[in-house]
């Protein structure tokens, strides 16, 4: 029987800080069912200023191998994907890697690509042990961000910060994925981008909606 390759384990980091939405709901004078129903949040998170993408990264990273029970050399591939790097040529990824002491037998790199990048980072990793089914490597998948939207404008509610660690690898506990069943469509398009300098993004949301569909 042919192995399965998928996301055997994961682990999500948030940072300890929030601001509750009913609290913005009151100084925005919107309804809070428009948050907690519309949008189905609760709190927003906040991240303190000791850390970054790299940090959350790195704790959702640790809380894995500790909880999957795998070695650090055990990864052989570790790809960060994120809107909010902290250096424009050294990727998130490597930051990550030294931080939780993953040996340098490892492919490393760094995605950006908004919403899809996470998704890209575990399609190419799913690629990858299939590509050395026998040599029962794991890959790690990381999506971390810090988002960011203009005070009193539609997306501020969904601001947050956060980060989750997948580890992929054969015959998976929790799924897995046919990356031959996807199909592709990728269209340049100006309804969600920061440019540089721009400490939030311009967004026409309505427009991003007709994009996704």
């Amino acid at each position: 029987m042919m192995a399965t390759i998928g996301v055997t384990d994961m682990a999500i980091y948030v940072p300890q800080y929030y601001f509750p939405h009913e609290e913005l709901a009151k100084m925005r004078g919107i309804e809070i069912d428009k948050l907690h129903l519309g949008l189905g949040t609760i709190n927003m998170s906040v991240v303190p200023p000791w850390e970054d993408a790299v940090t959350m990264a790195a704790n959702a990273g640790q809380q894995l191998i500790e909880k999957a029970g795998v070695l650090p050399d055990d990864i052989q591939q570790l790809v960060v994907s994120t809107e909010s790097g902290v250096d424009h040529s050294k990727p998130v990824a490597s930051f990550v890697q030294g931080l939780l002491k993953i040996g340098t037998r490892c492919r490393i790199y760094e995605i950006k690509h908004a919403c899809y990048g996470g998704t890209a980072g575990l399609i190419a990793s799913i690629d990858r042990i299939s590509q050395n089914i026998g040599n029962n490597q794991k890959a790690m998948v990381i999506m971390t961000d810090i988002s960011k939207y203009g005070f009193g404008t539609p997306g501020e509610p969904t601001q947050g910060a956060g980060a989750i660690a997948l580890l992929v690898a054969k015959n998976p506990d929790l799924f897995w994925v046919d990356t031959a069943l996807n199909g592709i469509f990728s269209k340049d398009v100006f309804d969600f981008w920061r440019p540089t300098g721009h400490r939030v993004p311009i967004v026409d949301g309505h427009y991003s909606i007709d994009c996704y569909l």
